[in-house]
């Protein structure tokens, strides 16, 4: 398995080599950033220049593709000014989740509120719930699309957890204690797939009504009583 310390490190020198001063961060997240990657894990890297154009993506991907295992990478280029102005639902998380290498993130990010969070948990709830009644009609085999549901459900409960509690728990393992056994069999779905496939079909229907109610939850729920406090 990537040395993933060692890895963006030597990724971030070859980085700044290209491009000197117009290089302003790079991090890494993902399985890896959580502590929880394996073999097979992607390398999420997070990269901002000053500007991106088609002549940096060009040299970003050769340096990719000159990287050890760089086959197994992927992540998030973007410029200054673009990033700037992200929508806050998307880069609150990328804030949270991205761990610094080489600059620093939050300087170049706007202030997040608890509305920030909340909108991006209703984002994401709202992702879920299509994502669970697509594959609950159109998929061939439904019951195979529960651990991918698993893992998009695991993004929704943690943003749950900063709304409702102003705590980020970044891993899995951080999170099972303080979710209830509805949640915790959302998060089993991503982790525990071989399980799956022992569910019966009024299990798997069980399990897609239970997502669904989860995410309507959230969508109808009320904003934060203090909206504005910072994150």
């Amino acid at each position: 398995m990537i040395e993933i310390v060692s890895w963006t490190e030597s990724f971030a020198q070859k980085l700044q080599g290209i491009f000197g001063e117009r290089l302003l961060f790079v991090g890494y997240q993902g399985s890896y950033g959580r502590g929880e990657a394996t073999e097979q894990s992607d390398v999420d890297i997070v990269t901002v220049l000053d500007r991106v154009g088609a002549k940096d993506l060009a040299l970003y991907r050769a340096a990719v593709q000159e990287q050890p295992s760089g086959e197994l990478a992927c992540g998030f280029l973007c410029g200054k000014e673009e990033l700037l102005r992200w929508p806050k639902a998307d880069s609150l998380s990328l804030l949270l989740d991205t761990l610094d290498v080489y600059g620093e993130l939050r300087p170049l990010l706007p202030p997040f509120t608890a509305r920030d969070a909340w909108e991006a948990l209703r984002m994401g709830a709202a992702g879920l719930y299509h994502a669970a009644c697509h594959a609950r009609l159109y998929d061939s085999d439904p019951k195979a699309s529960l651990p991918g549901l698993g893992k998009a459900a695991f993004f929704c409960l943690r943003t749950w957890l900063l709304c409702c509690n102003n705590l980020y728990l970044p891993t899995k393992a951080s999170m099972m204690p303080l979710l209830s056994p509805r949640e915790r069999v959302f998060i089993q779905l991503g982790t525990e797939p071989q399980g799956v496939g022992a569910l019966t079909d009024e299990e798997v229907d069980l399990v897609y009504g239970s997502l669904i109610d989860w995410c309507r939850e959230q969508l109808c729920g009320r904003e934060p009583l203090c909206p504005d406090r910072s994150i």
